[in-house]
């Protein structure tokens, strides 16, 4: 009897992970193909994810936030995940700087990295062909809490190290000019107003928004095929942090805090996601070194597959 349940527990896990897990990462690992022959140039992805971030993300949230129950939502895991975050960032923090001298700023990206997952390009995506877009709450709630929260933190964080002070007034101008920010809220407006899109509106955004999560993760996969693979003691271990200790973090909180009943089930899918590529955006953006932060998003890409497969 245990070998046949054994037995069919990984069967469901091939299974999950031939589809939907496997033709998701495949879009990246073509990037990766293209771009190491040259025939998509990092310049060109760049474009190319610049365009997912700032127009086809947003309304792929926007699509999933504004038909949302979001009345139905619990508090209750959503500051689990949160509480979770904050020790987890705060102790990889301290780890980057003081166990592995990096300077401040790459600290607070490593630390972002082992908490900020790639849930909206690549979680998502893998979701809404198991659940549906309707049974998708939990992950699209965590990814408005983390667009808003995670990212302002860090920016917080960042413009503290490199401007010496930075005003409150300042992050939140800078969270709410981000498109998915924008998304996030109008969708949020319209689902607490009652309100209905109409019906060439709702095509619009059930096409372009579609295109979201193949777009950026094709760019992405171009991009970090230029990545040395040279891992270190900081790129393992934040890449453990990603991988391990957050998803156990949040399963500890989860099942010793939470209601009975609760859906445990996406909030640690959410967490298991590979680390999210917005903290190598922002270390470029920022002039902050990225060869660890690269590697970390690539190995946790990688290592995932598995994990996903068992916990969706």
């Amino acid at each position: 009897m245990a070998r046949q349940r054994r037995g069919g527990v990984m069967q469901q896990i091939v299974s999950v992970l031939a589809d939907p897990i496997l033709p998701v990462f495949a879009i990246m690992a073509l990037g990766f193909l293209v771009g190491r022959n040259g025939w998509v140039s990092g310049d060109e992805a760049r474009v190319l994810n610049r365009f997912a971030m700032t127009l086809l993300l947003p309304i792929l949230v926007f699509d999933l936030v504004v038909s949302a129950p979001i009345r139905s939502v619990s508090p209750v895991p959503l500051m689990i995940y949160a509480a979770a975050e904050v020790i987890v960032f705060t102790l990889g923090y301290q780890l980057a700087g003081r166990a592995f001298q990096r300077p401040a700023d790459e600290a607070v990206l490593l630390g972002f990295a082992g908490i900020f997952a790639n849930n909206a390009l690549y979680v998502l995506p893998i979701s809404v062909l198991l659940y549906g877009e309707a049974h998708v709450l939990p992950i699209a709630s965590v990814i408005a809490m983390d667009s808003i929260i995670a990212f302002g933190g860090a920016m917080l964080a960042l413009g503290l190290i490199r401007a010496g002070s930075v005003t409150p007034l300042v992050v939140a101008g800078t969270v709410l000019r981000t498109p998915i920010t924008q998304g996030i809220l109008l969708g949020l407006a319209i689902n607490l107003a009652g309100l209905e899109l109409p019906a060439p509106v709702q095509t619009f955004v059930d096409f372009n928004g579609g295109a979201a999560g193949p777009v950026a993760l094709l760019a992405l996969g171009v991009v970090m095929c230029s990545t040395r693979f040279r891992p270190d003691a900081t790129v393992w271990t934040f890449t453990l942090i990603k991988l391990v200790l957050f998803p156990v973090l949040v399963w500890l909180g989860l099942i010793g805090l939470a209601p009975a009943g609760e859906d445990y089930g996406q909030y640690l899918l959410a967490s298991a996601g590979p680390a999210g590529a917005m903290a190598f955006s922002m270390a470029l953006l920022h002039g902050v070194r990225t060869d660890a932060i690269s590697q970390v998003v690539v190995y946790t890409s990688v290592l995932t597959l598995g994990t996903l497969a068992l916990l969706a």
